[in-house]
Order: C-alpha cells, then structure tokens, then sequence
C-alpha cells in the first residue's frame, strides 16, 4: 500500500491505534534514518494490521469509520507516525507522544541530507528546505521559483534540485508492504501475544500496559489524567511513571499488586482509586520531604514501597494516625531502600506487604515483614564505601544531611533551609576535590567514593573548587564553628592531607554509618525528628555547658516564668535513673497548659528517646532553638518584642 494511502486511511478514520499500544517514542535520529531510507530507496518493513469490528477492541481516539470497522496497528506505529507528522505537517488524530521528534526537518537540495532546523547552520544557505513545505500542493515550485530569483544558481543546479526535492515527495508513493491479521478469534489478549512476538527485540507490552487498555477502554480520558497527575508530582520533583500510579490505583482498587486483577474491578471504583491516591500522594511526598528531607527524585531509588504506604494511607482515611506510625512507616521505607526489598520478585514482596495491610496491626506486621528478611542487619562503614550516586545507601547521605541539619560550609545555613529549586540549589560536593587527588594519582572513581561527598549550596561548591582540604577546611573552623563536624568530617587536621585520604574516608564512613544507625532506632522507637535536632553546637567543656544552662533559666525568669530543673531524672518504673536532662520543665513553661520541654545538649539519641516516652514533646537542642520557641509560643512574638522595645 502506498503511503499516501495509508496516510488518507487514518484522515477518514479507517486506521488507529489500539489502546494498549504505547505512546510515539521515536527520537530525531530515527526519524532522519527513516526519511534517508525512504529517499534512497531502501526497504524499512512492513505494517501489520489488525482489522476488527470496533466494539471488539480498544480504540484510542475517536479513530471509527461509518461501517464500525476499524483496522489497528500492531506494528509500524513509529514509522507511520513519523511520516504523516512530517508529510501532513502535524501528528495523526491518534498522537500521544513528543511531537518535536518530526517537527522542523529539512532536506538540503545540494548534499540530499536530512537534518533538523539549526539557524546558525542554515540562514545562509538557501538550499536547506523545510521538508513538510515539500509536500504542501505548490511546494516544490514554490521552493524552486525562490531559488531561481536569487540568480545564485545555474539551470543544470536547479534542474537537480527539482529531481532531488521530486524524488523527497514522492516518497509518499512509496509501497509498504502490509500483513493482517484478522478472524473473531483474534480477542484482544491474542493480539497482544502477536504484538509481542513481532516486537520480541524490542519493548514488550507488560501486564500494565494490557490493564490500561483494559481501563482505557471504558474510560477514555485515563491516560490524560494520569498524565495530569504525573506532571504535577514532576515539578514539586518527584519523577514517575505511569506503571508506578497504575501499581498504586491496583493496591487501592483491588488489594492487589496484580495488574490483572483490575479487569474485575467497576471502572467506577477505578475512578474513585485514582482520586484518593492522588490526594494520598501528595500527603506521602510531603511527609517524605518533611521528615527525611527526600525532596528530589534522585533519593527514591525504587519507587514501590510507595505504592503500599499508599494503599495504607487510603485505609486509614487519607492522614497519618499519629507521628508514632508516621515514624515507623518511614522507618519501614527506608529499610526497604536501602536493603533493596523490592530488587528481586516486586510483585510477591508487595502482595506480601499489601496482606500485612489487612492485619489488625498492619504497620507493626509490616514492620516484623523487614525483621524477617533484613534480621539485625544494621548500616556498617562499608556501605558508604561506594562510588556511584545511584547506590541504594547515597539515600541515606541524603537523609542523614537533611534531617541532621547539616550545615553549609559557606554560609552556615542549615541545609533543610535551603530549596532544592531555588538559586542556591544544593550540589554534591567532592570533600577532597577531584583535581587534588588526581594530581596525587587517584583514580576518579575513587575519588568519588560516597565518603568523599557532602552537600553543599551551588556558591560554596564553586568557592571551594579545587582547594587542598588543610586549607579550606581551617578557614571554615574559623568562619562557620561546627559547620564541618555537622557533616560528618574527622577533625584530626592529619587526615586533611591528600595522603591521608584513605584514612579520611575510612573515618567519615564509620561516622556516617553511626549516624545512620542512630536515624534508623530513632524511627524504630516511633520518633520523627526534625531537621534542626542533631544541629551540632561547638562542643562545650563542663562549666561553659553549666554557664548557658544558668543564662537560659535566667532567660525565662526575666519574662516570668518558672525556672527549669537542672539534671532532671527520667526513672524506669522500679525507680532506677535511665536518662539525665540537662534543663526540664516537667509541668511545662506555663504549669498545666503547655507541653513538657526540655533541653539536651551533646546528648545521645538514646536520653532523646527517654524524654520522648516520658512526654517530653519540646526537645532543644541549641538555646537559640529554645528562646524561639519561648518567644512564639510561649509570650507571642508581638508582646515580646512590645516588652523588649519598652
């Protein structure tokens, strides 16, 4: 069949696209390959179609002739596609894709090569020709009566333009060879085994593919909102695929990680999973980016265990019960990351997880699924030991530097309050720059070992570059005081020489792996923190310790409130000590109507967790943290600043 036919086949109608066909992937390099081809001649495959009555098969689009019959392509979509973008000048009614990949491509009358509009390469060349302008009616003479104006060319030239731009359109007389396949025992699952098996080099249609066509079918406008939804997520940057919000309305819908079960669930409960798990969503991504500061794509290197915090959210009503759960939820996730849960059979380990959901204590189920298959395991030194970004435990980098409220070398801000989008957009920093370890004969991938990189804003990256660590370093200690133990950094200055590197690292990994195991029993014990808590002040001797707790209780008394007990005792119920706070308030600032606080300096997680248990919900751990809070929501900041200005 003649191009020019197959073209005016799908204008009336006659020829679409199945549902489950994916979208127009084709890049510009295939499609120039393709028009090269096509122009000399060479042969690039068949169609094959399947021709059915329309109520027999999901159509995308509209794409259905008076008579209800309807042919389908199975297989030379790319190829179709491409031609009629480029000779029609715009995409086919069935188009879903990236239009740009056939947009803009010209033909050059004097070389006869294809390539996509470049400005610079074609303003002064005349013989460059938009190839969709071609095959406009006139175009070739149009074409052609220009060049001739412009007196630059000699009649043996032009006459060989016009043979080189004839033999361009008359590509649309090209024959393609076409196969059907047709008969009423051709189902659509049948179709599918033939997709695949003409396709076996290349993407195979998945069990999600059939189930959204399946959806689609009965539900047109699913891919578009699906698709809505996908690009919201994008820009706040959490980048997924549709498989993945597919797998997420399955758990919701049919309690199942089995795309195949959808094909007996009402499309109308389809409908009503996609709404609560958009709303879901956005509560799980904003909870994610709260509490362990995961706001970029780059942290979630699998994306599944999403799918069931999903699901459980749905069933508990669309919120976190409380922080204990939310914890433990995170706790679970992250575990499920970092030993890579779902690396190996992901449909098995989720249904697993799913059926804890339906437990009468399903995060403490799925909290006992992790014991099982992940035991005692805790973070060791050897999993930074890695020199890929794409690691599962650069996850916990990340987590560890914003949740830990590491600060930045150049302005000492704390990381979480700097906006991945914003202009100072956080970069992974090289501790010992690259340059520096090259020149001492390291080898590049060493030098990008996961011990060897902290976050730094994009200014304070640049300001660095290629300094000796002995030197930048000593400036920090003096500019920034803690700025540098609050990543993580070995503070013995031998380490900061560039033969001391390996040693460096193997400091700084043992220092990530404590503070990752401390992240992860926080959580366990249902704590969330929040990013300013681990904020590391300079480390203080016993008196300058015991002064800023005196300054802090002569603070409050100045503004009427009750002093705070020094070396407060937290007792087990035989009334043995299991934690000291250094400053408390028991009853609270204002007795009986606020929380009860208290102030931990240098403490480890373990008293943390202590006051927790005991009630202690307002935990500082810097004074400037305390008077904040003493300031807003104890006095109000507008009486304060009344008083002070009095």
């Amino acid at each position: 069949m003649q191009v020019s036919a197959i073209l005016d086949n799908i204008e009336r109608r006659g020829l679409s696209l199945p549902m489950f066909q994916r979208g127009y992937v084709w890049t510009r390099p295939q499609v120039k390959k393709l028009m090269n081809s096509m122009y000399r001649g060479f042969p690039v495959g068949g169609l094959l179609i399947w021709e059915t009555r329309a109520e027999d098969a999901d159509i995308r689009g509209d794409n259905v002739s008076a008579s209800g019959a309807i042919s389908l392509l199975l297989d030379g979509q790319q190829r179709v596609t491409s031609l009629f973008g480029i000779v029609r000048g715009s995409p086919p009614p069935f188009f879903d894709g990236n239009s740009s990949a056939f947009n803009d491509l010209y033909f050059n009358l004097h070389s006869e090569e294809f390539e996509f509009r470049s400005p610079l390469k074609m303003a002064l060349d005349a013989r460059w020709v938009n190839v969709s302008q071609l095959f406009e009616a006139r175009g070739v003479s149009s074409i052609l009566r220009e060049l001739d104006r412009s007196n630059a060319y000699s009649d043996d030239q032009l006459n060989d333009y016009e043979e080189r731009a004839l033999r361009v359109v008359n590509i649309r007389n090209a024959d393609i060879p076409i196969q059907i396949v047709s008969g009423e025992d051709k189902t659509t699952d049948v179709v599918v085994e033939i997709f695949n098996e003409v396709n076996a080099g290349g993407r195979k249609l998945s069990n999600a593919d059939l189930a959204l066509a399946r959806v689609g079918g009965q539900w047109p406008e699913v891919r578009d909102i699906m698709r809505e939804r996908l690009d919201k997520w994008d820009k706040v940057g959490f980048s997924a695929g549709r498989d993945w919000l597919l797998r997420c309305i399955t758990a919701v819908a049919a309690d199942s990680a089995d795309f195949g079960q959808l094909k007996d669930v009402p499309i109308a409960a389809i409908r009503d999973a996609m709404d609560k798990v958009d709303s879901v969503v956005d509560n799980v991504l904003d909870v994610l980016r709260t509490y362990l500061g995961m706001d970029t794509d780059k942290v979630h290197n699998t994306k599944h265990g999403l799918s069931v915090m999903v699901k459980y959210l749905v069933d508990v009503g669309g919120l976190f019960p409380d922080d204990t759960t939310k914890a433990k939820l995170l706790y679970w996730y992250l575990n499920s990351l970092i030993w890579g849960r779902f690396a190996g059979t992901t449909e098995t380990t989720l249904n697993r997880d799913l059926a804890a959901l339906r437990t009468e204590d399903p995060v403490g189920t799925l909290l006992s699924n992790i014991r099982q298959e992940v035991g005692g395991r805790k973070v060791e030194a050897d999993h930074f030991n890695m020199e890929r970004t794409n690691t599962r435990f650069y996850v916990l980098l990340h987590a560890l530097s914003r949740v830990w409220g590491a600060r930045d070398w150049g302005t000492g801000r704390r990381l979480p309050d700097h906006d991945q989008a914003d202009w100072s957009a956080l970069e992974l920093h090289h501790i010992f720059p690259k340059r520096v370890l090259r020149d001492a004969g390291v080898s590049a991938d060493h030098a990008n070992n996961l011990g060897n990189r902290s976050f730094q804003t994009r200014n304070t990256n640049l300001g660095i570059k290629d300094r000796e660590p002995a030197e930048y370093m000593q400036a920090i200690q003096q500019n920034q005081p803690g700025a540098l133990e609050s990543q993580w950094v070995p503070m013995d200055p031998d380490l900061r020489q560039v033969e001391r590197y390996d040693d460096f690292l193997a400091q700084r990994r043992l220092m990530l792996a404590e503070a990752s195991n401390d992240l992860l029993e926080w959580l366990q014990s249902g704590y969330l923190p929040t990013p300013a808590e681990r904020t590391v002040s300079a480390n203080l001797d016993p008196e300058e310790e015991e002064a800023m707790l005196d300054e802090l209780n002569s603070f409050v008394a100045e503004h009427g409130l009750p002093a705070g007990e020094l070396g407060y005792e937290i007792l087990d119920d035989r009334g043995e000590v299991i934690a000291i706070l250094d400053l408390a308030w028991p009853n609270g600032l204002q007795d009986g109507f606020s929380d009860k606080v208290a102030i931990l300096i240098n403490e480890d997680h373990a008293v943390r967790i202590a006051a927790n248990a005991h009630q202690f919900h307002q935990i500082f751990t810097t004074p400037d943290q305390f008077k904040t809070y003493v300031i807003d929501e104890i006095l109000g900041r507008e009486n304060f600043e009344e008083t002070e200005g009095a």
